[in-house]
């Protein structure tokens, strides 16, 4: 039990440089992206709880660093805790600490919990749909009350802590079921966040690639990058693993790659199938003509590829490319149809 907590600590402490620095390198390019870093840092400058959901691997946890390191907290302690991966039975005393002769093999001091830990910080917890009935009733306190009781304590003790707690379960679903307590659910998505997966934001795609290519050739002493085939196959995966996964693929590629050019070819076959007949389609099957005459026809599939294009490709420059057109007409033909570029 003290070595999980001390494991912890030490974790977390060692993060601290490493977090400020990589918060300045945050790689965000992706319209809907960028609303999401807006609402963060909104919701920076107050200590409101915030709520942030998303698949696995999208960034939640480097979402829960930019609002503290951006809010009146961030000299303080940013403690992360992955409520799914610390077992049930030791859950409580991780979270809240416990006293002196609490349970067989506890601490002959005691030891305090991660919520004492992050006191006058932020604690991240990820995976709070994964906590027991017992454990949500505890953490109901904290946010009601501002104190927690250690395991075996007989009094309570006064925390001064910003929680932002993340998790990739449907939470409403869960309450349903009785699986997570509703009137915790509303005390923690005070100011909800929802992340969008990686295959929604393409626009972000090609600048992660890049950005992790460099950190591995910068790591490893190589000058790879990804032909434009390649990144394009890249751009078409769906990426269930979200960022996660795209960061494995480089690695993957970058290493295993006996050229300094990484081809389509060099990519898994699963990511370099996907992108095979997937060319950009467009059917008018469904198009209402009647009444139109043919200059509203025209412009009307024109609008609905050069959206759909963009839809695929994330940014102007990319979809400009793909449509065979310079960036200027491009967005000259977007402001005709009254959208946003």
């Amino acid at each position: 039990m003290s070595e999980v907590l001390e494991n912890i600590e030490e974790s977390n402490e060692e993060k601290i440089k490493s977090d400020i620095f990589n918060i300045s390198k945050m790689i965000i390019e992706d319209d809907n992206m960028i609303q999401v870093l807006k609402m963060a840092s909104k919701v920076s400058r107050v200590n409101t709880t915030v709520l942030v959901q998303g698949e696995t691997g999208v960034g939640k946890e480097g979402i829960a660093k930019y609002i503290h390191y951006n809010s009146l907290r961030k000299e303080e302690s940013f403690v992360a805790i992955n409520c799914g991966a610390i077992p049930k039975n030791l859950i409580e005393s991780v979270l809240f600490g416990y006293e002196a002769g609490s349970f067989t093999g506890a601490n002959k001091q005691g030891k305090i919990g991660v919520f004492e830990l992050a006191d006058k910080g932020t604690i991240f917890l990820d995976e709070v749909g994964e906590l027991s009935q017992e454990v949500q009733v505890e953490l109901l306190r904290v946010l009601q009350e501002h104190e927690i009781e250690r395991v075996g304590g007989l009094k309570p003790v006064k925390v001064d802590v910003r929680i932002i707690a993340a998790t990739n379960r449907n939470l409403k679903e869960m309450i349903g079921e009785n699986l997570f307590r509703e009137d915790l659910y509303y005390r923690l998505s005070v100011f909800p966040i929802n992340i969008p997966p990686l295959r929604e934001r393409k626009g972000d795609i090609v600048p992660l690639i890049k950005f992790f290519t460099e950190e591995i050739n910068e790591m490893y002493g190589l000058k790879s990058y990804f032909s434009d085939e390649a990144l394009d196959c890249l751009k078409y995966y769906s990426w269930p693993g979200n960022i996660r996964e795209l960061k494995n693929i480089v690695e993957r590629s970058v290493v295993m790659s006996d050229n300094k050019i990484i081809y389509g070819k060099n990519l898994p076959e699963y990511i370099s199938d996907s992108y095979k007949g997937n060319e950009m389609e467009f059917s008018i099957s469904n198009l209402s003509i009647k009444g139109c005459n043919l200059k509203d026809i025209i412009q009307t599939i024109e609008e609905e590829i050069i959206e759909d294009a963009m839809r695929r490709y994330g940014n102007i420059r990319m979809t400009a490319k793909a449509l065979g057109v310079n960036p200027s007409t491009l967005v000259r033909k977007r402001k005709k149809y009254n959208k946003e570029n």
